[in-house]
């Protein structure tokens, strides 16, 4: 079931329910009940559920999955700014329960998981 936000009602986004503050996690729902959706519209329907999450983080998370191999750009839709399209996305066939999803950013930088000071002083600086 999706429900249906205020901004859908006037006829702006169609926001599934995200149950998660997972970012990945949140994309996972996003994308699993609309099929295909861009960052744009997810940022939109996130910022609902997490207010402090900024657009430039959720590019980030969908560049990171598509280069897990998590997410694949299926096409394009028009902005409102000339010129320039949105890139829509979905989740690869087969690829919903990996469990990347969970920490994509650990998949991809393992050295992430450490966070600064301790990457450093293992690092010995």
């Amino acid at each position: 079931m999706v429900a249906v936000s205020s901004a859908e009602e006037e006829g702006k986004v169609k926001c599934p329910a995200i149950t998660t503050l997972y970012t990945g996690l949140a994309i996972r729902e996003f994308l699993m009940a609309l099929g295909k959706g861009s960052p744009y519209h997810f940022y939109k329907c996130f910022k609902a559920v997490k207010p402090t999450t900024s657009y430039l983080s959720v590019v980030k998370y969908f560049y990171i999955l598509s280069r897990l191999g998590l997410v694949e750009v299926v096409g394009t839709e028009p902005s409102s700014k000339k010129g320039i399209e949105r890139k829509l996305y979905r989740i690869v066939p087969g690829r919903e329960d990996d469990p990347r999803w969970m920490h994509p950013q650990q998949a991809l930088y393992p050295d992430t998981r450490w966070g600064s000071r301790r990457y450093w002083k293992v690092k010995g600086r």
